[in-house]
């Protein structure tokens, strides 16, 4: 009986120490072109870093938002540089990029091209990370 309680209380520990190092899977769904929207959207992006290191962060740009990601526009790519050499994924929806007839090689390389904004999205929440929609 001994025996058992020890386990037991051996796997609980294993247990609470698993989820209290739980890494925070976090994807955010950005379809505004207000830059200002934009600049709050990277002020959070950075103070969850901050406070959880090794969250896993990812953000779908789709509607006006992807002229954010292209090389010759957007207000705030040195965020976006950084941000991206800190491990966060910036995704561009290749639905939006064609219904702008903007060419995928406009793009920047620290971005990644999805098909379908919404499916990224659920793909994500079917495998546990936590949506948060950005701006207002």
């Amino acid at each position: 009986m001994i025996y058992f309680k020890v386990h037991f209380v051996f796997l609980l520990g294993i247990l609470f120490s698993l989820t209290t190092i739980a890494q925070h899977k976090i994807i955010w769904d950005m379809n505004s072109g207000d830059t200002a929207q934009q600049r709050g959207l990277y002020k959070q992006i950075n103070n969850v870093l901050a406070a959880a290191p090794d969250s896993k962060i990812e953000v779908v740009f789709h509607g006006n938002a992807v002229y954010a990601l292209l090389k010759d526009t957007g207000y705030h790519k040195e965020q976006i540089l950084d941000l991206s050499k800190r491990g966060v994924v910036f995704a561009a929806c290749n639905n939006s990029l064609k219904g702008r007839n903007i060419d995928s090689n406009r793009v920047i390389r620290e971005a990644i091209i999805v098909p379908v904004s919404i499916l990224e999205l659920t793909k994500k929440q079917e495998q546990g990370w936590s949506y948060i929609k950005a701006g207002g």
